[in-house]
């Protein structure tokens, strides 16, 4: 991996892509109906929201896991301790097919990799203790007890640019003004797009964190939607 793309791997921790009841929605350009939904383990494949998970940031993933990243993924979604854990995640659905995916995670658990320590060989695990270790310099882990943050979120390539993006963040606020929380959300500094695609949804900057690495500033911004009556 060149150097650079260490610095891209390190940021990519944020979020890459501009309920307990479901929602559906029809498309607007397609004669499929999309349904809104938590995901389960019985009517959604692991391996779909991996591999959406791994498209989100695939150069941190890379770092993480090489060559074995959605694989790895997709045993981290099936279990219950990891920020990965399927009871974070929120899917769009066409056909039960998973066309989009984002993980909400209360803010308790953005730091457990409990399950970090079945399935991974001690080198791996001192590997993946090392890149934890880097990512704080760029991207905050530590939010208030009791708020929310966004992980990951992704949309199929065949089904980008049609609101699904949207309409994921938008369920995620609803869960959280129903827990009158906050919600947090990270973005790399150089996305003016998606911070504009935030802000229009009502989050607001409420920190920075970049360093210089190899010439080059990376970095995130960290946004923030309270929700407290």
């Amino acid at each position: 991996m060149f150097k650079e793309d260490l610095g891209i791997a390190l940021v990519q921790s944020s979020v890459a892509f501009v309920g307990n009841t479901g929602l559906t929605l029809p498309m607007t350009q397609q004669s499929e109906t999309i349904h809104y939904l938590p995901m389960s383990l019985g009517r959604h494949r692991s391996s779909e929201v991996a591999c959406l998970i791994e498209q989100s940031a695939p150069e941190l993933f890379a770092l993480m896991f090489g060559s074995e990243a959605v694989a790895r993924l997709t045993d981290l979604v099936q279990r219950s301790r990891n920020r990965f854990s399927h009871h974070y995640v929120r899917v769009a659905e066409i056909d039960h097919r998973v066309v989009g995916m984002v993980i909400l995670v209360p803010a308790i658990s953005v730091q457990d990799r409990a399950d970090y320590r079945d399935g991974f060989t001690i080198t791996q695990r001192i590997w993946l203790k090392l890149v934890h270790s880097l990512l704080p310099y760029v991207v905050r882990h530590d939010y208030p007890a009791g708020t929310f943050y966004i992980g990951n979120l992704a949309v199929a390539a065949e089904y980008r640019n049609q609101g699904i993006g949207h309409q994921l963040l938008s369920q995620c606020i609803a869960e959280v003004k129903a827990a009158s929380s906050t919600l947090f959300i990270s973005v790399d500094v150089s996305n003016l797009r998606a911070q504009k695609l935030y802000e229009s949804l009502g989050f607001k900057v409420v920190g920075t964190k970049t360093i210089r690495l190899f010439g080059t500033t990376i970095g995130s911004h960290i946004l923030a939607l309270s929700i407290l009556d």
